[in-house]
C-alpha cells in the first residue's frame, strides 16, 4: 500500500511548476543533494552511528565491495546533509531499536525474509518512508518485500514517501505521513516499524512526530527518549514549523528575489524551499535590468544562494549571513505572517 497512490505526487510540497525532483540512483549523483559541505570533523556536530547487523542481506553471499562503496558514499552524503557525522552499513543488514514496546525505528528491509524477522517480534505494519530512487540505490526490490507482505495476514507494508535530506519535503510531507501512521497503528495494532534508509533521519523524524502529536509526549521528552534508545538525528525544525503550519493553516507571502543584471547568460537559486540539491531559474526583466523570482513561501527564514552562469555566488544587495562555520556567506530571506 502506498499512501500517497490518491494524492498529488507534490502533496502540499509547494514546488510549484518543478515537480518532485528525485535522487537518481548512482552515487555521484547523492552529491547534488547537500549544500556547500560542512567540516565533519566539527566536535560540536560529531556524532558517530554504525548500524549493528539484525539480519544478513543476501549480497553477502557474493561479494560486498560494491556496497560497502556504496555505504561510504551514502554515509558522506548523510552527514552533509544533515550536519552530523553519521555512517551507516548497508552491507549488515537491518538494524532497529524499540522506541517503546509498540514502536520501532530502524534501516530499511533488503529480502523478504526480513518480513518475517519483524513478524516473529510483534510488528504488524511496515511503514517505509522511501522513495524509489533510494531503493534503487541499494538495489532493494521493494516490490518482491511488498508481495511477500501481502502473503500474510498478520502484517501490512504501507509506503510514505519523503525525500532524503531534505527537511522542507519532510516538514511539508509530516501531517499526511503521521495521518496515515496513526490510521495504520488504530487499524493493525500490535507493533509499528517506521523506516527510511538508514533509519537515521526521516523514521526516527515520523516517530518523533507521532509521540508528539499523537501520543501525548512533550517534544523535548519525546526527542530525549528517542535518543536514549537509538543514535540518530532526527530534523527538530522541521517537526517544530509543521506543528505550526497545522496551526496557522499553512500561510504563504509571496517574496520577490531579485538579482542586478551584469551581462549574464543564465541565473539560478539553490536553496529556499527546495533544498541545496535543487534549482530554479530567474527571469530576465530587460526592461529594469534586474533578474527576479517570485515565490510563495510559508514562514520561517529560508538560506540560499544564487547560480551566475554555473558559479555559486551570493548577492551582497539582499541581506545575508556569514561566512558560517565552513566558510559558506548566504543570502536569506524571513518570512513571518
Amino acid at each position: 500500500m502506498n499512501c500517497l497512490q490518491n494524492l498529488p505526487r507534490c502533496l502540499v510540497s509547494p514546488l510549484l511548476g518543478f515537480g518532485c525532483i528525485q535522487r537518481d540512483p548512482s552515487p555521484s549523483s547523492l552529491k547534488m543533494l547537500v549544500s556547500p559541505p560542512i567540516k565533519a570533523n566539527d566536535p560540536k556536530a560529531r556524532l558517530f552511528l554504525l548500524a549493528v547487523s539484525e539480519s544478513k542481506s543476501s549480497s553477502e553471499m557474493s561479494g560486498v565491495s560494491k556496497e560497502e562503496e556504496k555505504s561510504d558514499e551514502y554515509s558522506q552524503d548523510m552527514t552533509q546533509a544533515m550536519g552530523a557525522v553519521l555512517t551507516y552499513r548497508h552491507e549488515l543488514g537491518m538494524n532497529y531499536n524499540f522506541i517503546r514496546p509498540d514502536l520501532i525505528v530502524g534501516s530499511c528491509l533488503q529480502t523478504p525474509e526480513d518480513v518475517d524477522k519483524l513478524r516473529k517480534i510483534g510488528v504488524k505494519t511496515i511503514f517505509c518512508l522511501q522513495q524509489d530512487p533510494d531503493l534503487e540505490y541499494f538495489g532493494v526490490d521493494i516490490r518482491s518485500i511488498q508481495a511477500y507482505a501481502k502473503k500474510h495476514s498478520d502484517i501490512q507494508h504501507i509506503r510514505c514517501e519523503i525525500r532524503d535530506f531534505d527537511a522542507f519535503d519532510l516538514r511539508m510531507r509530516l501531517p499526511a505521513v503521521v495521518s496515515t501512521l496513526y490510521k495504520a497503528v488504530k487499524r493493525n495494532g500490535g507493533v509499528t516499524y517506521v523506516h527510511c534508509t538508514a533509519g537515521m533521519g526521516r523514521a526516527p523524524a515520523v516517530a518523533l512526530t507521532y509521540m508528539f502529536w499523537v501520543q501525548g509526549y512533550k517534544l523535548m521528552e519525546a526527542h530525549k527518549l528517542l535518543m536514549s534508545k537509538r543514535s540518530c538525528f532526527p530534523k527538530l525544525d522541521a517537526i517544530r514549523n509543521a506543528t505550526i503550519d497545522i496551526l496557522t493553516g499553512l500561510k504563504k507571502k509571496t517574496v520577490t528575489l531579485t538579482l542586478k543584471d551584469k551581462g549574464f547568460s543564465a541565473v539560478e537559486i539553490s536553496g529556499l524551499d527546495i533544498g541545496w540539491g535543487q534549482r530554479i531559474p530567474l527571469t530576465l526583466d530587460k526592461g529594469t535590468g534586474f533578474w527576479t523570482l517570485k515565490r510563495e513561501l510559508p514562514e520561517g527564514q529560508f538560506e540560499y544562494k544564487y547560480i551566475i552562469d554555473g558559479e555559486w555566488t551570493h548577492n551582497e544587495a539582499e541581506p545575508f549571513i556569514g561566512p558560517n562555520k565552513d566558510g559558506h556567506t548566504n543570502n536569506y530571506t524571513k518570512v513571518k505572517m
